[in-house]
Formats: C-alpha cells, structure tokens, sequence
C-alpha cells in the first residue's frame, strides 16, 4: 500500500528538487524526455499522485497548490513542470472510474499517465471492448516516463459511427496495452524538448470496456471535486509559465544589479514587467482558490466562475510573456548568444504560448459562456 504523504508534505518535497533538476535539465533537453534518475526523484516525492481522491488515501491536493506545486519545478526547468502537470493527472483519470477497475490500473498512487485525445481514432465495437485496426495521435507528453497510456477515440459499429443525441460522434478516452504502443521519435523543437511531447500509434489492439470511458463536457457532481469539471484538468498548466517566468525575471534582476546604476528606464521598465506578472499570478491563483473553495464544500460553480478558469489561463500566458520580454530587453543584444543563461528559458516561454491554454482563441468559450450562448464549441 502506498505511504501517505499530504499536500503540504508533498510541495516541501517538491521545493528540495531544485538542486536535481537543475543538475539534470541539460541531459533532459539534450535526449528530449526525463532521465530515469528525474522520474525516480519525483515519484519518491509524490509528484504524481497529487490528484488521488482523499477517499481512495490520496493528497487530493487544491488547484491552488497544483499551480505552486509545478510553479516550483518550473522556475528549475520548464520541460520538467510540463511532465509534472501532465503526469500527475493521473487522478483525474482514476476517478472516472469505479475504485476496483482503478485499482486494476492503477496499483501504486505514483503510476504516471500520458496521452493525447485528438485527432480521436476509430475504434470497433467487438465482443467484450473496442476494437483500434490502427491509430495515431500526436503531442504524447511525458509519455516516455508513463506507467499507463491513454488515447481518443470515435466509436463505430456495424460500421456505423455512432451519434450521440445532438448528432456529435461518440466519444471516448481507451487505455492502450502499454506494451503494444510505439513511441515514434517526432519531437525535435524549438523549446519544452524535454516534456517528450512525441507522436504514438498503435496497430490491431482491442481495449476492453471496462477500460473506457465517456469524456463528459461540464460537469459530473457524482464524481471526486478535483474530477467534477471536465476541463479543469489543465488548471495546473499555468503553473508551467508562472515558473518559468519568475525564474526568468529573477535572472535578469541579478544582473541588472550587476550593472551601472541611475538608469531611469531601466527602473521603470523592470518595475511594470514585475506589476504584470505579479498581477497575472495573483489572478491564476485567486480563480483556482475560489473553484477549489466551493468544489470541496459540495457547492456547484457558476458559468462565470467556469469561465474564469480560462481567462486566468489565457491570461497568464500572455502576460507573463510580455514581462519576461520587457525584462530581458534592459539586457540588449546579450541575449541572442546560445551561451546566453536565458537561451533554453526563452525556447521554453515561446513554445509555452503554441500551447491552447495560453492562446486568445481559447477565449471563445468563455466569452461566450460569460454572454449567455449555448452549444459553444469544444477547442481540442
């Protein structure tokens, strides 16, 4: 049986990674995933159970601290973050089903999982399960480091795809064998080279049913708090840039201290990137307190609060971008070197922004949810 370890306990442990992931970041972005000794460390440490139901002897941790959590990883390294907030949905998951079919999956709290969802594969309904003749999905995140590997899927029978009743294609979440899954070697990057986001398939497998299960849009009251809301399983995302981005600002602190004094600009400038990022960081935390406060009282959030999680997001992304960009500006052409200390932080801030989470598309939901509209499109 896995030994307890509590939210407070786990995010102490997380704190005395620093020294490691700094020593392995070079070796993590040179062979594009985790080395084993970085995923030994972070499962001893608890890092991926941090969304285990507390009934089931998990931390159940807040979103809240899920954010500061991977923020301390990421102001070491923005690739090992990534994996830590995808890895650690691993709860999340957990929870769609019932406890024994969990424990079948899942024997250890500290088992990881990865995986993509789009583009959803065919799979045909056989005797016991559903059969995949052959799928591939891309951005397969920490997979090289996972214990369990899921993927998306489109249902058919007798040929058919099946339709749910406002005509949409049936859709599901399938756990592959994991023995059966080739990692295809597809993630060669400008930046996060390390979060081993490659390209995966599999070929003539059938998962059975117990394994499957219904990806549900808004929310499941019968479900733990931390799994109720379908999207909120990328809450801990923002903690990636908020990481990378107070790392980035420190840097450039230290050796703007370095330098001749009684630059006025340089005061002003340096001032309004810390009021942005500040600004954005107490915004993300703010609206992941706010949810987890009424998600572990039983109580059921608004569409506004739904929406506010996207918004902080979004909003995080692009502001802490513009801080570390006016920030590293007093430095000048210094920067541009690949000898530059700034070089691998700044591949990771712009891979940060390709990411949904951070886009302004992803404000169409929300904004249209915050209107009052109906049957708003699911961004993937």
């Amino acid at each position: 049986m896995d030994s307890y370890k509590s939210s407070a306990e786990i995010l102490e442990n997380l704190k005395a990674l620093g020294p490691l992931i700094e020593e392995e970041a070079p070796e993590i972005d040179r062979i594009r995933h985790l080395t084993p000794r970085m995923v030994a460390a972070l499962k001893e440490a608890g890092a991926f159970r941090i969304a285990w139901p507390a009934a089931w002897g998990g931390p159940e941790m807040r979103f809240d601290d899920q954010i500061r959590a991977v923020e301390t990883l990421s102001y070491h390294d923005a690739s090992v973050a990534w994996n830590v907030q995808i890895l650690s949905d691993t709860g999340f998951y957990g929870a769609q089903f019932p406890e024994e079919i969990a424990r079948e999956l899942y024997t250890s709290m500290d088992f990881a999982t990865a995986g993509g969802y789009y583009p959803p594969q065919r799979a045909d309904k056989v005797e016991g399960g559903w059969h995949i003749p052959k799928g591939r999905w891309p951005f397969g995140s920490g997979i090289h480091s996972a214990d369990c590997i899921v993927c998306g899927i489109h249902l058919y029978e007798n040929g058919e795809l099946l339709r749910d009743a406002d005509g949409q294609p049936e859709f599901r979440v399938a756990y592959l064998p994991k023995d059966k899954v080739n990692l295809l070697d597809t993630w060669y990057t400008l930046g996060l080279r390390g979060s081993g986001s490659t390209d995966y398939e599999v070929e003539d497998v059938v998962v059975p049913e117990k394994y499957v299960f219904k990806y549900f849009a808004g929310a499941a009251d019968h479900l733990p708090p931390l799994s109720r809301h379908a999207d909120f399983i990328a809450i801990s995302l923002q903690g990636v840039v908020l990481g990378l981005g107070r790392r980035i600002l420190d840097d450039v602190q230290k050796e703007l201290k370095k330098r001749s004094p009684n630059d006025r600009f340089a005061r002003i400038q340096y001032a309004e990137a810390e009021m942005n990022y500040n600004a954005a960081r107490a915004f993300s935390l703010s609206v992941a307190k706010e949810v987890s406060d009424k998600l572990f009282a039983g109580e059921t959030l608004t569409v506004a609060e739904e929406a506010m999680t996207s918004l902080c997001s979004v909003n995080a992304g692009h502001q802490v971008r513009k801080a570390c960009n006016m920030a590293l500006e007093l430095l000048g052409a210094s920067i541009i070197y690949q000898r530059s200390p700034f070089e691998r932080r700044r591949r990771d801030l712009e891979t940060l922004m390709v990411h949904l989470g951070h886009q302004r598309r992803a404000l169409e939901g929300a904004g249209g949810s915050l209107l009052g509209e109906k049957n708003l499109p699911h961004l993937a």
